[in-house]
């Protein structure tokens, strides 16, 4: 029982060591720094703000260089006696400068660079949400911590009662005060304390490993936490959260961007019902060389071949004289320019467009009948918070009389017990009360907190509203 007893106490100094002291401020920070969900997010927002571009939405016009080589080897033995037999090699250096432009499309660029815009400000409105949820989380879970740190610390104060009576009683025994019976039943409750100490304790670490996952910390990682879990809530009236709510929820001003980004849609759907003009323009180019085996020019060696007789005598010969080939390299260019328009203007294609009207302008009517279906949603949402807002707070002062009535009375019945007024039972069940009370109090001031933040997020106001916890 000694070896229990030291056990536990080290379990009791290790739980409750001092470490690096940890904030609400402090948790806060490290996780809208390192969070990973909201590094993400954050990339995302930096691709939509690259993509918001007049370039992208395709103001600019279009220049493309295009440069190629062609070459060609021919080893040519002619059947035409007149030919020129050898190898020739050719080689071409053809090159463009090539320049489109959109000049108009029925406005698809003007509504190409609005819907870049409203897809910036869209990611911009998921990364809000996002980031807002992980605050929502970091709170939640740092109260946690908190939470089960109390409940630890009522459960150690509760096992030093324990261990204390046990210790006495077992005295008592010894000088002949006390019976067996009271010393095995001071025995079961501190082991029985003992235990829910050992299990809150675990419970307490897996708090603090949790916080760790949502700040990006290692997961081994312990602090101290010098804030107490209490929270005073401040006090609403409704009308003001709804108009809040109307104004500053993240995810209905995301719902309006969606739906004017299907407004756009609507938009370019409507584009194809105007002509479209463009206009190339460009420059071409090539330089040549071919290798082969030419006449000369000038001089060169003859070459005398008969090609037949006069009268088929073979004394009158008739005799060709030619030069033979030698070979040379040579080289040309080209240059040239051009200019072109097309104007395109669909006037018939089995009624396409206008289907791809009217489906664009119903889906825009299914954004707005879910942009009311969201609005009537977190109506109902912020009426339920508010009205458990406010039953809480109740709860809350109702359990913090509680406990303290029960601290008071296990403050009396420990000196009653001392001097015989009531029995070991009576304590023990006053202990219970206090227990039970004050955890019940922890848990009522948690769960105050969990709706407040479920209020503040769909009003848009928890990170102005961060400030209030821990006070």
């Amino acid at each position: 029982m000694r070896k229990l007893l030291t056990a536990v106490f080290l379990l009791a100094a290790g739980a409750l060591a001092a470490q690096d002291p940890l904030t609400l401020e402090a948790v806060i920070q490290r996780g809208l720094k390192n969070n990973f969900d909201i590094q993400i997010q954050k990339s995302l927002v930096d691709i939509a703000k690259n993509n918001n571009n007049p370039g992208q939405a395709g103001r600019y016009p279009t220049i493309n260089l295009l440069l190629s080589s062609t070459n060609s080897v021919v080893d040519r033995v002619p059947a035409n006696p007149f030919a020129i037999p050898g190898q020739s090699i050719t080689n071409s250096v053809p090159g463009q400068i090539d320049i489109g432009w959109v000049i108009f499309n029925g406005f698809t660029v003007s509504i190409n660079k609005e819907q870049l815009e409203r897809l910036q400000q869209q990611s911009e409105g998921n990364a809000s949400i996002v980031i807002q949820n992980t605050l929502q989380s970091i709170i939640l879970g740092y109260s946690l911590v908190l939470l089960e740190k109390e409940r630890l610390e009522v459960r150690r104060k509760l096992l030093e009662l324990s261990r204390t009576r046990y210790e006495q009683v077992k005295l008592k025994k010894n000088v002949g005060s006390a019976i067996t019976f009271d010393v095995l039943q001071e025995e079961s409750n501190f082991l029985t304390d003992s235990g829910n100490f050992v299990l809150q304790s675990l419970n307490y670490r897996n708090a603090v490993r949790n916080l760790n996952v949502l700040i990006n910390e290692k997961v081994d990682q312990t602090y101290s936490f010098p804030q107490p879990l209490r929270f005073t809530p401040p006090t609403f009236v409704y009308s003001d959260l709804e108009e809040k709510m109307t104004r500053n929820n993240f995810t209905l001003k995301n719902q309006y961007l969606s739906q004017s980004i299907l407004r756009g849609n609507t938009q370019l759907a409507s584009a194809g019902l105007y002509p479209s003009f463009n206009v190339n323009l460009g420059a071409t180019g090539s330089l040549d060389w071919v290798r082969a085996n030419f006449r000369p020019t000038s001089g060169g060696t003859e070459v005398k071949n008969t090609v037949g007789y006069l009268l088929d005598d073979k004394t009158q010969p008739v005799i060709s004289t030619t030069y033979a080939p030698e070979a040379r390299t040579v080289s040309g260019n080209s240059y040239g320019t051009y200019g072109n328009f097309t104007l395109r203007w669909t006037l018939f294609n089995g009624g396409q467009i206008k289907r791809n009207i009217q489906n664009a302008k119903t889906r825009e009517l299914i954004g707005q009948q879910t942009t009311d279906q969201l609005k009537l949603s977190l109506q109902r949402d912020l009426q339920i918070a508010f009205d458990l807002f406010e039953q809480r707070k109740q709860i809350v002062e109702i359990t913090k009389t509680n406990q303290r009535a029960t601290e008071l009375n296990l403050s009396l019945a420990e000196e009653r017990y001392r001097v015989g007024y009531i029995n070991a039972i009576d304590l023990r069940l006053i202990q219970l009360n206090y227990l039970n009370a004050s955890l019940a109090n922890l848990e009522a001031v948690y769960n105050l907190i969990d709706v407040y933040t479920d209020l503040m997020g769909l009003t848009g106001s928890l990170i102005d509203q961060a400030e209030n916890f821990g006070n």
